[in-house]
């Protein structure tokens, strides 16, 4: 009994310490998921905005809308990878304006009321989203009356009215932007100071007789630059150091071609197919079945086509088959397949209907044939945008630029006939406009055949850039001995994190994300890109901000010796005359001509702004004081100034206003992208 109850009291402490300790581990264990996430969440960030952190479903929420109504615009299920970039970008705006811009505006009062948006669609002001969407595609011109048909169909049941809050919210920001920018640009005019000193600059040009020493002439023992220094000059001109976020990197290439045994294999089955493509009794099927690229059925007069199939299809010699032809890596074997009288150029009315509505085409043949204006019938049938501008008269076209069905039908009838024709397009009524006089045509049937790498070559060259990764070791010193004793070529390229590929190759995705992902001193794995092996470092890493002292460290050394070299240059220089500080500084006079003020260039001295900016201040004939320029100390004398007079007060005015408007869009945007305070890492993700 005892011991049930000694048993019981030292099992309640025992109870209770176990329930503390499954607390405290139930504490820690959420401080550290807490913290996981936090670095999750900082590791999923694809941006901040505004000080808010844009996260990875944020953007790709974002995205996905605008994939949406684009695809819905588009009539597209898929897009290309340069659309789905521009996807990317639009997106990563309009989270922007979301975010920064669209506070703002809101908070100055910049709305757009119910009159204005109205005045955008049918007014004096149309709005840019309006005329560049509603665009009719035979003319590339806005067409007021598809507008119309797609306002009259927007329902809150289907994807136009999707489209149509889409569009109206882009209006609606154009139109804001629009008075923003106005705004600004309202502040921008030309003074009068600013006019007088463009109208003599521009009014004269310069000859001057000039002495410079280099500051490489001064060794560098004899100025002193501290640390102390180098922070000052830092701390001074920081604004001067600010950058995006970029990386360099370098890599090497295992490229991944063919090798002799590969040509030889490919020649024999090439071979073979050719002997399979003599005998087929249909050049064009057999070769549809069997070439890697799709044959071209078109038909082709004999000055349309190369000199040697030319010769196969017209000539006397006999000739059946061109080929086996080896250009480059691909092979071409060809043959006529065949030869007709056709026109060169057909003309054609249309009416396009969708796919299934056989009866009203049946029905509008019938009208037609009977009488009635086509075109009215096309006005309130066709499904084809271009039909309010042309009312359905496609004009005049060549054979090859309509799908074949529609060149098979319209071969077959007479001009004046009325028929129905189902091709890619749609259901079309046709009405034959235009003919003209046959001529002989050849269809030439061609098989492609590529030589590929094989599996033996891939593997060789994988290995290769195997046993370079190997031999790097993960370093930066074994990447650069790897390089050495392989004899490679070693690329070195700077990529910035609006970068998506690495310029001048394409498909480079997977090293610019790999790149934003590492660490300075980083080897990357084997990476395939199109086709061949890719080995990379990251050498360098600069964040977005302000450069470290450190990274520009020997950028200022330079700029604050050259100042103290310029202090001694000068001294060298002293002299009341030109030919005086010559000789003290030991060098020779040169005559520089044609110096104008809105240049960057003398000819006979190199990129000097300072200098030219100096020769049309200082007044002719008189010894100038020392110029520090890029390269060396400058002084000199103006020997002579020619004046145009083509300037005038008025002419200069309008030429800075323009010069300035033509500017202010680009500079306002980038003024509200840095206000907006807007960090951009998409390129880890997309």
């Amino acid at each position: 009994m005892a011991s049930l109850n000694t048993l019981r009291t030292k099992g309640g402490v025992i109870v209770t310490i176990v329930i503390f300790v499954a607390l405290l581990a139930f504490l820690i264990g959420d401080v550290f998921t807490s913290g996981s996430s936090l670095m999750n969440s900082r590791k999923m960030r694809v941006g901040e905005i505004n000080g808010k952190n844009i996260g990875y479903v944020d953007f790709l929420n974002e995205a996905d809308y605008m994939g949406s109504i684009y695809k819905m615009m588009w009539g597209r299920d898929a897009f290309s990878a340069q659309e789905q970039e521009m996807v990317y970008n639009l997106a990563w705006e309009q989270l922007i304006m979301d975010n920064s811009l669209k506070p703002g505006f809101d908070r100055m009062g910049m709305t757009v009321s119910e009159a204005e948006q109205l005045d955008m669609l049918d007014g004096v002001y149309l709005s840019p989203v309006v005329t560049s969407t509603f665009v009719n595609p035979s003319t590339g011109l806005f067409d007021p009356q598809f507008m119309k048909s797609f306002m009259s169909s927007v329902t809150g049941s289907d994807g136009s009215y999707a489209i149509w809050a889409f569009l109206r919210n882009q209006m609606q920001q154009e139109r804001v932007m629009s008075k923003y920018l106005a705004l600004v640009e309202g502040g921008f005019y030309a003074n009068a100071l600013e006019v007088a000193h463009g109208v003599r600059v521009s009014n004269h040009t310069y000859a001057a007789d000039v002495i410079g020493k280099d500051y490489y002439t001064v060794p560098d023992s004899l100025v002193n630059v501290t640390q102390t220094d180098i922070k000052k000059y830092y701390d001074d001109h920081k604004e001067a150091f600010k950058q995006g976020a970029s990386r360099n990197i370098e890599y090497v290439v295992f490229d991944v071609m063919p090798s002799d045994e590969d040509y030889a294999e490919a020649k024999r089955m090439v071979d073979d197919i050719a002997a399979e493509f003599a005998g087929s009794d249909a050049p064009m099927q057999y070769a549809t079945l069997n070439s890697q690229t799709k044959p071209d059925a078109n038909y082709y007069g004999e000055d349309e086509l190369s000199a040697e199939l030319a010769a196969l299809a017209f000539g006397n010699g006999g000739e059946t088959m061109s080929g086996p032809t080896l250009n480059g890596d691909e092979y071409t074997v060809s043959r006529v397949a065949d030869v007709r009288m056709m026109p060169d150029t057909l003309g054609a009315k249309h009416i396009l209907l969708q796919k299934g509505q056989e009866k009203l085409a049946d029905s509008l043949v019938a009208a037609i044939r009977s009488g009635a204006d086509f075109a009215a019938l096309a006005l309130d049938n066709s499904f084809d945008r271009s039909v309010f501008q042309n009312s359905g008269d496609l004009g005049r076209f060549t054979p090859a630029q309509v799908p074949a069905e529609f060149t098979d039908a319209a071969l077959a009838a007479n001009v004046g006939d009325v028929y129905v024709v189902e091709s890619p397009a749609g259901l079309q009524v046709v009405q034959l406009t235009y003919k003209s006089r046959p001529v002989r045509k050849a269809q030439i049937a061609t098989v492609t055949y590529k030589v590929d790498p094989s599996a033996a070559t891939i593997q060789t060259a994988y290995q290769k850039a195997s046993g370079f990764v190997t031999a790097a070791g993960g370093t930066m010193e074994g990447f650069n001995q790897a390089v050495n004793d392989a004899a490679l070529s070693k690329r070195t390229v700077r990529i910035r994190n609006t970068d998506r590929t690495i310029s001048g190759l394409e498909n480079s995705k997977e090293i610019v994300r790999w790149a934003f992902n590492g660490k300075a001193g980083d080897i990357s794995q084997i990476m395939d890109i199109d086709g061949d092996y890719y080995v990379a470092a990251l050498v360098d890493v600069k964040e977005e901000g302000y450069a470290p002292l450190a990274q520009v460290s020997a950028q200022i050394t330079k700029t604050l010796l050259n100042r103290e070299k310029a202090r001694i240059i000068e001294k060298e220089m002293a002299g009341g005359t030109l030919e005086e500080a010559a000789r003290a500084a030991d060098v020779e006079v040169e005559s520089v001509s044609g110096v104008k003020w809105s240049a960057f260039y003398i000819p006979e001295v190199g990129v000097e702004p300072q200098l030219i900016g100096a020769v049309s201040a200082v007044p002719a004939g008189e010894l100038s004081l020392p110029v520090e320029g890029v390269s060396g100390v400058y002084r000199f004398v103006v020997t002579d100034v020619q004046t145009s007079g083509e300037a005038t007060d008025e002419s200069e005015r309008v030429r800075l206003n323009t010069n300035a408007l033509n500017y202010v869009g680009e500079r306002t945007m980038q003024a509200l992208t840095e206000e907006s305070d807007v960090t951009d890492m998409r390129v880890r993700f997309f």
